[in-house]
Formats: structure tokens, C-alpha cells, sequence
């Protein structure tokens, strides 16, 4: 009678096979996307230091992606010196002519009607190149004025270090479940539904012994 019981017991552990298969593949999963984030903060288990693989490279990331950004986005200092190419510059001043003698021949008067009645052309075109002089000399000041405003506004590594600071992993994981919820899953299921298979082909190469 013992005997019996014995094996009916060893029978039962037997066909537990596939299920404890499942849910070994469905633990292996969850506990891949657990590590991913926690924990949280560095923990030392006897000789081995622990932490989540988003917490732990967060800073290099961050690094990482702020030299990326000074090598790819535009250099302000080369963006002055690009405006002040002689063809920009041309087409700087050619968009500034025209907009100087339809200031001098037509809102001027529109204005100040009473000019209408003593402007002449000899002086609306010494009145153009006496600005026009003034202003070539103006722009080069202005675009290096404005480049360097610019550039002291928007310091792009300290604005994306600043974001990366504000970062933090509770916020990744949330984002990342958010996304990936349902493929998470599914991997899971995946690895469940594998190690049953896999527990069932095991019970029939054991029923078969």
C-alpha cells in the first residue's frame, strides 16, 4: 500500500512537469524586464553590487547624448561666419535695398505726406546710399550680436544635461510599460507556452523509459 501511494505521489510530481516549465519560462521573463529597473538605486549583495540596467547607465546616457548634440547641431560661431560669406551678405544687402527705397519712395511719404512735396530723386538716392553705408557697416555687428545671444540662450549641452537630470527610472519604466506593455506580455506567454512544450515532450520521453 505504501508502495502504491509512493508512486502515485511520483506520478503526480511527474505531471506537474510541464506546468512548473511554464511557469519557469513566465518567471525568467518577468524577472528580465524586473532587472531592467530595479533596483533602483545601487545595493550590495555580499561581493555583488546590484542595480537596474536603466538606473545604472542613465548618467553615461545622458553623456553620451550631449556629445552627440555638440557634434551634430549647428556651431553658432560657424553660423555667424556663414552669414557673413560674401553671397549671404549680397543677398543680405540686396533684401535691404529694396526695402530701403520702398521705405524712402513710398511709406516715407505715406507717413509724413508733407515730405511728398520736397523729396527728389537726387535725394532719395543720396539718402539710400548714405544708409545703405550704414547699414553694411551695422549687419556684421548684428548677426555676431545675435549668434552670441543665441548661443548664450540656447548652451544646448546644458539644456539636454538639465533634461537628463530631470529623468529618472520610475518615469523610463512607466513610459517603457506604457509602449511595450503588451509585447511584454506576449514574450512572456511566449516563453510559457515554450516551456510546456517543452515540459510535455519531457513526460513523454519519461513515460517512455
Amino acid at each position: 500500500m505504501e508502495t502504491f501511494t509512493v508512486n502515485m505521489g511520483n506520478a503526480t510530481m511527474i505531471y506537474a512537469i510541464p506546468l512548473l516549465n511554464a511557469a519557469f519560462g513566465w518567471c525568467m521573463i518577468s524577472l528580465l524586464f524586473y532587472m531592467l529597473f530595479h533596483p533602483v538605486r545601487k545595493k550590495n549583495f555580499f561581493i555583488i553590487d546590484m542595480q537596474g540596467f536603466v538606473p545604472r547607465n542613465l548618467p553615461q546616457w545622458g553623456q553620451q547624448a550631449c556629445a552627440f548634440a555638440v557634434t551634430q547641431l549647428p556651431d553658432f560661431g560657424k553660423l555667424k561666419d556663414n552669414l557673413l560669406e560674401g553671397d549671404r551678405l549680397s543677398k543680405i544687402n540686396e533684401i535691404l535695398d529694396d526695402k530701403v527705397d520702398d521705405f524712402l519712395r513710398n511709406k516715407l511719404k505715406d507717413k509724413i505726406p508733407v515730405f511728398g512735396m520736397f523729396i527728389t530723386e537726387g535725394m532719395i538716392s543720396k539718402m539710400k546710399e548714405t544708409l545703405m553705408n550704414e547699414l553694411d557697416h551695422m549687419i556684421p555687428d548684428l548677426v555676431g550680436f545675435f549668434a552670441d545671444d543665441l548661443q548664450k540662450k540656447f548652451n544646448i549641452e546644458r539644456m539636454i544635461t538639465a533634461k537628463m537630470e530631470q529623468i529618472d527610472a520610475a518615469s523610463l519604466e512607466k513610459l517603457f510599460y506604457s509602449h511595450a506593455g503588451k509585447g511584454v506580455l506576449q514574450l512572456k506567454l511566449t516563453a510559457a507556452i515554450t516551456g510546456l512544450l517543452l515540459g510535455i515532450v519531457e513526460l513523454l520521453l519519461i513515460r517512455n523509459l
